[in-house]
């Protein structure tokens, strides 16, 4: 009898497993948002705002026709920026073509550089959405889409700033 309690509680445990979790002290975007236009006449500077806890040390951003996801991004509608962006609010920029390219990325302190451009696609213009993607020590973390869509805009006076 001795055995068998002992043979079951043996069974009992070696169905037990401890699972360990180590934590990376991370970040967290929040608040996503861009303005509401982009012109299909050329290339527009697309305004953004975020705030950030935490601390990153590297942004993707992704500016994706409205229904994609950041993993069907083609590499020209991807950007990234290196460098230490510390908690707080967070204003920046990104110049995108009627394409879709983005061309230039810019932060309150860390600047972006110019991707070569890829050449003109002509299709007709989606809605768009901005993406981003935080790195902390190297660590991603989860793809945060925007609050508002962003809208093509064939105006001849087209100035979608905020």
């Amino acid at each position: 009898m001795r055995r068998l309690v002992l043979l079951s509680l043996l069974l009992f445990l070696s169905a037990c497993t401890l699972t360990l979790e180590v934590v990376y002290p991370g970040h967290r975007i929040s608040g996503l948002r861009t303005q509401s236009t982009y012109c299909t006449s050329g290339n527009t500077r697309v305004d953004f705002a975020f705030n950030l806890e935490g601390r990153l040390d590297r942004l993707e951003f992704f500016w994706l026709p409205e229904g994609l996801t950041p993993d069907q991004a083609r590499p020209e509608e991807r950007y990234v920026l290196y460098g230490l962006l510390q908690a707080g609010g967070v204003k920046g920029w990104l110049e995108v073509t009627p394409s879709g390219e983005v061309q230039a990325a810019s932060l309150v302190a860390p600047r972006g550089l110019a991707l070569k451009p890829q050449g003109i696609i002509v299709e007709p213009l989606p809605e768009r959405r901005l993406w981003l993607r935080g790195y902390t020590g190297g660590l991603p973390g989860p793809y945060v889409p925007a609050a508002n869509r962003v809208y093509p805009d064939s105006s001849p006076y087209c100035d979608p700033t905020w």
